[in-house]
């Protein structure tokens, strides 16, 4: 019995013993099963979208394609920036270093061969192998190749390298005028932004949104033949409406680079305005560039000066003076046109008028200095408002600026804008300079009346003295009229903008009379344009250097026409004349091409009939220069009051063999007369 019950008591204990063990062996494949189920479902579940990403990364190739950025056009809609069709390759380095492990100098070799086709792209061989060798994924290898470029590459890839370089669709800026608006339009980068001009102020809206290429690549990342491509395609920039119209821009162009070769000034400028709206019609400066090709000077004088720079100082060049637009960006002094605000002012607060006399003893002491009238050498005595501002008498408008007192006078400064930037829809405008009240003396204040002493921008001038053609209205200056799609329906319209009242319309009016009389008879009848009634003022003024005002000047000329009812404003600064200095020699005739081609352009009507439209004894005959030097030839011209014009560019140092129009024609008293070389 006692065995018995010892072997019931050993049997018992192994079958605990075994019980135990399955039920442990049992309890840990549940844990290790639900360890598993746990694991699983944090894969599938909870950072299924994580691991999903990662493998679509592991399958996939991304590369970005470049958006459509928006057109830009003129005001009749003729297109001046276009985008140009191309490709952009990139490289896979990954495929590339896995066809080097099979085929030895497969890296080389391809570097050697890209750089023999892509010569326009500036990458030399080791360029291209730092690019191939990269240990990113996807390397841009050149942003745009043309169409020929691409076929060369397409070829090469088929015939000896199967994998590494990947292509996409893209765009890149063209500019189909060249030079057209060059320092308004502006330019981009390789990456088709904004970087000057409009491109840059409506870059936000020429931007377009990127696309995407997604290729299906193998575990190496090569890419599958029989995998699927996903292309998102990008959306397109909206087009911009330049208020610029192509013609009028052509003749203010045309019109500059003339001045430029026969005053051999540093820069010849000039902006058009329709004084009712702000808006620009035309804006020019010469040299310009090309748009195609910016870092190529247009002159054989930049091209040289531009060869002696070290690298550093051509991006500056660039950037600071060659794409600078010095109509908006840049400042000077405004000389003689500012009289017309200076008249303004004091006539709108009644403390002169039309009929008015002063007297003119050549100079006038003001607090202590004695300060000179431009023809001091000969004073203009008695005159009227009137003939004062005819005959640019500075005492006539130091008078007005003492009798108006600090106040007053600042006052205007203020409601006209200077000091204060126009707010036009252009990068980096310039606020010019106004001295600070508290600081200016009578001296001060007595210079500033004739536009010395004070800084201005172009644009801020002719937006101020075109109020006076527009009712003592201010407008806002445009350059853009309105943003389209590329339906063409306008999306975004820029209405015109008036900014204040600065002075009364009778005030205007009157004002208008006085600058009629300037062209009419006074210093600025090199402007005058048959059966038109143009107004205007001229302006020289002495430019600051160290230590005071040097010999070189900015000749100048603001001018409107019909006077009765204007509808365009030119103002023309040429900068630094060598073969004249006054405005009325240097700057009118750039103004009478102007305005003689844009108010027949515009059909404005013509009037012989009303007053002072063609002045006394205005009629000369063109005497025969053909056979003398260009300078003998301009000294007879001009002692017969004709202006003597350089039509064939570059030096004047010929003998002329042409004259337009020819001898025995009958012109207007200071006409343009062309001489030519050949």
């Amino acid at each position: 019995m006692a065995k018995k019950t010892q072997k019931k008591t050993a049997e018992g204990v192994s079958n605990f013993v075994i019980n135990r063990r399955l039920l442990f062996l049992f309890a840990s494949v549940l844990v290790l099963f639900t360890i598993l189920v746990l694991r699983l479902g944090q894969i599938q579940i909870i950072k299924a979208n994580e691991y999903a990403s990662q493998a679509m990364e592991l399958q996939t190739r991304e590369f970005s394609v470049s958006s459509d950025r928006g057109l830009i056009y003129d005001a009749n809609g003729k297109t001046v920036a276009v985008n140009q069709a191309g490709y952009t390759l990139w490289a896979t380095p990954q495929d590339i270093a896995e066809q080097e492990k099979e085929h030895s100098g497969y890296t080389k070799k391809l570097a050697k061969e890209l750089a023999g086709i892509l010569t326009e792209a500036d990458l030399s061989e080791d360029d291209i192998y730092e690019k191939l060798t990269s240990e990113s994924k996807t390397v841009k290898l050149v942003k745009y190749v043309d169409e020929v470029t691409y076929r060369d590459i397409e070829k090469l890839m088929e015939e000896d390298f199967p994998v590494g370089i990947v292509s996409a669709e893209t765009t890149r800026r063209y500019y189909p005028m060249g030079e057209f608006a060059s320092h308004i339009i502006g330019l981009t980068n390789d990456d088709n932004t904004g970087t000057f001009g409009i491109e840059l102020y409506y870059d936000q809206y020429l931007n377009g949104s990127e696309g995407k290429l997604i290729t299906s690549t193998d575990a190496s990342g090569r890419k599958l033949v029989t995998g699927v491509e996903k292309y998102y395609p990008a959306e397109e920039g909206l087009s911009v409406v330049l208020t610029i119209d192509e013609m009028i821009q052509h003749y203010t162009e045309s019109a500059v680079k003339s001045s430029y070769y026969s005053m051999n000034p540093q820069k010849a400028m000039a902006i058009v305005m329709d004084p009712k709206t702000g808006y620009i019609l035309g804006m020019a400066s010469y040299p310009d560039f090309n748009l195609n090709d910016p870092k190529t000077p247009v002159t054989q004088r930049d091209i040289d000066k531009l060869e002696k720079m070290t690298d550093q100082e051509k991006v500056e060049y660039w950037s600071g003076t060659m794409w600078r637009n010095p109509m908006i960006s840049d400042t000077y002094e405004p000389g003689s046109p500012f009289k017309l605000a200076t008249t303004a002012m004091a006539i709108e607060e009644g403390i002169t008028s039309i009929g008015d006399t002063f007297v003119c003893r050549g100079t006038m002491n003001v607090d202590g200095t004695i300060l000179s009238c431009w023809r001091s050498y000969a004073p203009h005595g008695g005159e009227t408002l009137l003939q004062g501002v005819a005959n640019s008498c500075n005492p006539v408008f130091m008078t007005l600026a003492l009798r108006a007192g600090f106040d007053r006078f600042y006052k205007y400064l203020g409601l006209f804008g200077f000091g204060s930037r126009t707010g036009i829809d252009f990068p980096a405008e310039a606020a010019g300079i106004v001295r600070n009240q508290a600081d200016a003396g009578k001296v001060e204040l007595a210079t500033m009346s004739y536009g010395q002493g004070i800084s201005t921008t172009m644009v801020q001038m002719i937006s101020a003295l075109g109020s006076l053609g527009n009712d003592g209205k201010l407008m806002r200056p445009r350059l853009v009229s309105k943003l389209i799609n590329s339906d063409g329906e306008t999306v975004v319209e820029y209405e015109p903008e008036v900014i204040r009242q600065v002075v009364s319309k009778n005030t205007a009016h009157e004002m208008c009379l006085a600058m009629e009389g300037v062209v009419s008879n006074g210093t600025g009848t090199s402007a005058y344009v048959k059966g038109y009634h143009v107004g205007g003022k001229t302006g020289t003024s002495n430019k600051p250097g160290k230590g005071g005002y040097t010999d070189n000047v900015w000749s100048s000329f603001f001018a409107m026409a019909p006077m009765d009812d204007p509808v365009v404003a030119v103002l023309v600064v040429v900068d630094a004349p060598q073969a004249q200095h006054s405005g009325g020699k240097v700057a009118g005739p750039v103004v009478h091409d102007i305005m003689s081609n844009v108010l027949k352009y515009l059909n404005v009507a013509t009037d012989y009939n009303s007053r002072n439209i063609s002045p006394s004894g205005y009629r000369v005959t063109v005497p025969d220069v053909v056979g003398m030097s260009f300078n003998d030839a301009a000294y007879a011209l001009q002692q017969d009051n004709l202006e003597p014009i350089c039509c064939s560019g570059g030096s004047q140092d010929f003998i002329v063999a042409y004259q337009y129009p020819p001898a025995g024609s009958t012109l207007e008293k200071n006409d343009n007369v062309c001489l030519y070389s050949e």
